[in-house]
């Protein structure tokens, strides 16, 4: 079973945040903290500087890997945070679908072609048929990766499924991955399917990328 898991990011005031780019892409993440994973998983790394004019800015660690983490976030989170940062505690998500497929989703993911993340978060109530929501939902993501506009193109999407985060809730969250002249979002027809299916949308969040380490199948980066 493969894992998108976060990790939230806020620098200290003091921290350039320049310095901390730099450090994350050339260091931190290539380093992974030291910790060793056998030579077949999968081990993708990234890091993505939150929308917006926030001070001082937020930043968000994504790992693709078919490895559960723990506390430390693969080890992660204290060269994270001798960096002058805060980490809140590191979430993990089962994976439950990738799209245009799987393979193609996590290309887009290693060739660094989306400069934009939008990541969308949708309660479903446990009261409903999980499977009917989660196949509106691959259809109007399906849409979503196949349409092409002049301004907002996304190229891969993937959602994740937990329920036992909010009670009587399954928790599903949305990454959308693409190239946008506007901030990075869905765009307002999938966001009415996903309601449509009876999912509630309690959060959106864009993000900008800044930089991935890839870890390949074969171990090699």
């Amino acid at each position: 079973m493969r894992n998108l898991s976060l990790c939230d990011i806020r620098l200290h005031p003091s921290t350039v945040d320049s310095d901390f780019e730099k450090a994350m892409v050339q260091d931190v993440l290539p380093g992974a903290g030291g910790v060793a994973y056998p030579a077949d998983v999968l081990f993708i790394r990234s890091l993505y500087r939150r929308g917006g004019k926030d001070f001082p800015p937020g930043y968000r660690c994504v790992v693709h890997s078919d490895q559960a983490g723990d506390r430390e976030f693969f080890g992660l989170r204290p060269a994270i945070e001798s960096l002058e940062a805060y980490t809140a505690e590191p979430r993990y998500r089962p994976l439950g679908g990738g799209l245009p497929t799987d393979e193609a989703a996590l290309g887009v993911v290693r060739d660094g072609t989306a400069p934009g993340l939008a990541m969308v978060t949708v309660y479903l109530s446990r009261r409903l048929i999980a499977e009917d929501f989660e196949a509106q939902l691959d259809a109007a993501l399906q849409e979503e990766v196949t349409a092409r506009t002049r301004v907002n193109n996304t190229l891969a999407a993937f959602w994740t499924k937990d329920d036992s985060v909010v009670a009587g809730r399954i928790e599903y969250i949305v990454a959308a991955l693409g190239q946008y002249m506007t901030e990075p979002r869905l765009r307002e027809g999938t966001l009415q399917k996903i309601s449509d299916a009876r999912g509630v949308i309690v959060d959106s969040e864009s993000f900008h990328h800044v930089g991935t380490v890839t870890g390949d199948l074969d171990g090699t980066t």
